[in-house]
């Protein structure tokens, strides 16, 4: 995971901001840790609660699975520029999905969202919380209860959404409540379904759906561009 991460991180270099005096590959210090740290938490945690890094799924399963990310990428696009008048404070400003999309911005989001934050976000964390649940509040059960899991899910996918806040942020303008919601909104909508698709098959499964996401939000704009 480690390996399968790095290209992840040094194409953040495409769209991190430059800071005055900072030498860019240091910005990479901290994805890099919590990469570090989180694959190591992950494999501790994940083998106690059962989850998979990969499992016996047949191709037809996971191109199931990429279908079910491209849908799940294109219909938020849409949903997201649909709505932009109700949470933009200025046209453009923060840029819907699709008005923001790049050829750099799907890149990133195949390597980095597809990979990296699957182990931080679903690996790491979501075990981490399903395990601490369990430990916590269920330890006479022989086995992960499924409320934990769920609970462990939602947790997930809510930390998945507020780790975007901060690209919101990075345009400039100080975004207003309706942004904010929209952008927690929709990425936990996405967390959670990736959360599952972890939960019931494998992580691969999450990072599947994750990278065809991306690849929805690039379809979108292409259809609207037209």
């Amino acid at each position: 995971m480690l390996l399968a991460g790095c290209p992840g991180i040094l194409s953040l270099l495409l769209v991190l901001p430059e800071v005055p005096g900072v030498p860019s590959p240091t910005l990479l210090l901290q994805p890099s840790l919590l990469l570090v740290t989180l694959s190591f938490t992950g494999s501790w945690a994940a083998a106690r609660c059962g989850f998979l890094l990969t499992s016996g799924c047949r191709p037809a399963q996971r191109v199931g699975q990429a279908t079910t990310g491209l849908l799940l990428g294109l219909l938020i696009a849409l949903a997201d520029h649909a709505t932009r008048g109700l949470w933009q404070a200025a046209p453009d400003q923060p840029p819907s999905v699709i008005e923001g999309w790049s050829a750099s911005a799907l890149f990133v989001g195949l390597l980095y969202g597809g990979v990296v934050e699957e182990v931080l976000l679903r690996w790491g964390a979501m075990s981490l919380i399903a395990l601490a649940l369990w430990q916590g509040f269920a330890r006479s059960a022989v086995r992960l209860p499924p409320w934990c899991i769920a609970a462990a899910v939602g947790l997930a996918a809510l930390l998945f959404a507020a780790s975007h806040l901060p690209a919101l942020a990075a345009g400039g303008i100080a975004p207003d409540a309706g942004a904010v919601l929209r952008t927690l909104l929709l990425n936990a909508i996405a967390g959670a379904v990736l959360g599952l698709l972890f939960a019931m098959r494998d992580l691969l499964a999450a990072m599947v759906a994750h990278g065809a996401a991306h690849l929805g939000f690039a379809l979108a704009a292409m259809v609207l561009a037209v």
